[in-house]
């Protein structure tokens, strides 16, 4: 089958643990996973947190020296890997989900399940190493596992990548086009991106269900301060949607900071014709607004930490986020609106002249965990992500 890609690095999600039952015996069904996510996290957020522990892997991690005839797997040795059916576990001829493998900087790994409760596993797949300069005959034991998913989608004759998602947390949305390209990252749920140390990790992904536009899944996230479950659905056409329910459970007796950010964007700001956003717009219940363009020039970028930049905080709720593009390159705008939270949410934006990789601005949505801590309630948030052509 024929697919399209996004001329950004292509990055994905993955991991579930299913549930089976149905009216047919003979047909498992994880149509419940999300329930079973919910108590996954209620007993994971009781434990203290465990990150995974990460093996180098000289042959599939980046070039040390950045040079491609170096051992070790560029972004683009990378992509080629993945091109075509390789490392497809569904394909209906209208949507194609893709495993994904550990290779250049995507290197958390991810529990996947399929619908009908099959699990996808590293050894089902023929990846084509052959690629890498050197080339290998074959992914060595440090890398034979999977790290996330990729989805796409018919349009006409092409079926370009449209959402991904990967055990590090990253999310990424396109509009449906042939020429389909991604828009900023999105983390959720994680600590704040300027909190060095407080990485989250989706460790289990459930493909529930899909239809001629929808797919659904559900996950279970961990970090430092909580545990969550994690439902989506992604909704795709000229205008993609996707929705988002987090049910987050703050661990006991952590000394992790208690903020987190249910949504996290981060992406490029510059000069150059391939940015992200221009400008980020905040909307709050009562009809106000205020907009910041990153173009300001009284924005303090610091000098390599990330910075916060002041913003005006609205009288009531927030009630959308908008990250939008001035028509000088094919990102797409991307709106976080609909937003429900059990426990007030605030938005910060901060910026940086040598940012980690995803970005040199991020907006979180940031909420203190302590408040739904001192109830024993975990907390509940959902809005909805809306990718348009800019």
């Amino acid at each position: 089958m024929k697919q399209s890609w996004a001329s950004s690095t292509l990055v994905l999600v993955a991991t579930l643990v299913s549930g089976c039952g149905s009216k047919d015996a003979d047909v498992c069904s994880n149509a419940n996973a999300f329930d079973a996510r919910q108590l996954d996290a209620q007993k994971a957020a009781m434990t203290a947190y465990a990150p995974p522990v990460i093996s180098s892997c000289p042959e599939l991690d980046p070039p040390l020296d950045g040079e491609a005839i170096s051992v070790g797997l560029t972004a683009g040795e990378y992509n080629a890997l993945l091109r075509g059916a390789n490392g497809n576990f569904f394909d209906d001829h209208t949507w194609w989900v893709k495993a994904v493998p550990r290779g250049e900087s995507h290197v958390i790994p991810m529990q996947i399940t399929a619908e009908r409760c099959d699990q996808v596993s590293f050894a089902k797949f023929g990846y084509d190493y052959a690629f890498a300069t050197p080339p290998l005959r074959a992914a060595p034991a440090c890398g034979r596992y999977l790290t996330g998913v990729m989805v796409g989608h018919r349009v006409a004759d092409f079926w370009p990548a449209v959402f991904s998602v990967e055990g590090s947390g990253v999310i990424r949305l396109a509009p449906l086009s042939a020429a389909a390209v991604f828009g900023p990252f999105l983390r959720l749920p994680r600590a704040p991106l300027d909190a060095p140390g407080q990485e989250s990790t989706i460790d289990q992904l459930d493909v529930l269900r899909h239809d001629g536009d929808s797919l659904e899944l559900a996950a279970l996230e961990n970090g430092p301060s909580f545990a969550s479950a994690l439902r989506l659905v992604l909704k795709v056409g000229d205008v993609s949607r996707l929705s988002v329910q987090l049910e987050l459970d703050p661990r006991v007796a952590t000394a992790a900071s208690p903020l987190i950010a249910v949504a996290a964007l981060s992406g490029w700001f510059s000069h150059s014709p391939e940015h992200d956003f221009d400008r980020v717009r905040a909307t709050f219940a009562d009809g106000t607004s205020f907009e910041t363009s990153l173009s300001n020039p009284d924005i303090d970028w610091g000098t390599g930490e990330w910075t916060p930049v002041p913003l005006p905080q609205g009288a009531s709720p927030l009630e959308s986020l908008a990250f939008l593009q001035d028509g000088t390159s094919a990102r797409p705008n991307v709106l976080l609106s609909n937003l429900e939270s059990s426990v007030p949410i605030e938005f910060g934006l901060s910026v940086s002249t040598q940012p980690v990789l995803g970005g040199n601005v991020v907006g979180n949505l940031l909420l203190d965990s302590s408040l739904a801590s001192a109830m024993d309630l975990p907390i509940t948030v959902s809005y909805l992500v809306t990718v348009s052509p800019p």
